[in-house]
């Protein structure tokens, strides 16, 4: 994988699978809504970032479908700053206002959704216990003296669309490998670690 700097634009390169697949391939997708845990790269804040600056995260927790990974962790996500305001006079707290883009798989790049809100009283770090999304206006908040969000905050996001994958008898590459629990192609579980949500067939 290769990161460009805040403005320019990101490539991404997934290692070759370590043996030809076997098998016949099937389709199945990720239902919008599935939730995908991620967790920031580096820091953002109003001190050091403003609107339309890109800002990255990574995949936490990797998903799978029959011992195939979906979706590895470490897999990149986008986003931008869509607000940065920062601390004024008179006790006026900064506003910083994250927008999720997207993220990259090996099955292509996929949107994410997500919202969240948290006001801090010392320009500490969005609580890890506020860092959710849970709606689909696709960013998060945070308001503080100095509002930042430290690299390595753990975040939840949910697919914003189905993220279609080919799935083969024998296992892919092997990425951190997490068992998964499928029902068949038509309703199928993928694995999470702390999450569970259905994977269904394509037609």
């Amino acid at each position: 994988m290769v990161y460009g700097t805040a403005q320019a634009q990101t490539v991404f390169h997934w290692p070759a699978p370590e043996t030809q697949p076997l098998g016949e391939a099937k389709r199945y997708y990720l239902p919008m809504g599935t939730p995908l845990m991620l967790k920031t790269r580096t820091q953002i804040s109003t001190k050091d970032n403003k609107p339309g600056d890109r800002a990255y995260l990574e995949v936490a927790e990797s998903v799978s479908f029959r011992g195939q990974i979906i979706v590895p962790i470490g897999a990149p996500v986008v986003a931008e700053v869509s607000r940065a305001q920062r601390n004024g006079h008179v006790g006026k707290k900064g506003k910083l206002e994250i927008r999720l883009l997207y993220a990259e798989t090996p099955s292509g790049p996929v949107r994410l959704t997500g919202t969240s809100y948290d006001e801090g009283k010392s320009g500490t770090a969005l609580s890890v216990g506020t860092m959710l999304f849970a709606s689909a206006l696709g960013g998060f908040f945070i308001h503080g003296p100095s509002a930042r969000i430290d690299a390595g905050t753990p975040v939840e996001a949910y697919l914003a669309e189905p993220l279609r994958f080919t799935w083969y008898p024998e296992p892919g590459p092997k990425i951190a490998l997490i068992p998964a629990q499928p029902d068949s192609y038509e309703t199928a579980r993928p694995g999470f670690s702390s999450l569970q949500q259905p994977v269904s067939r394509a037609d």
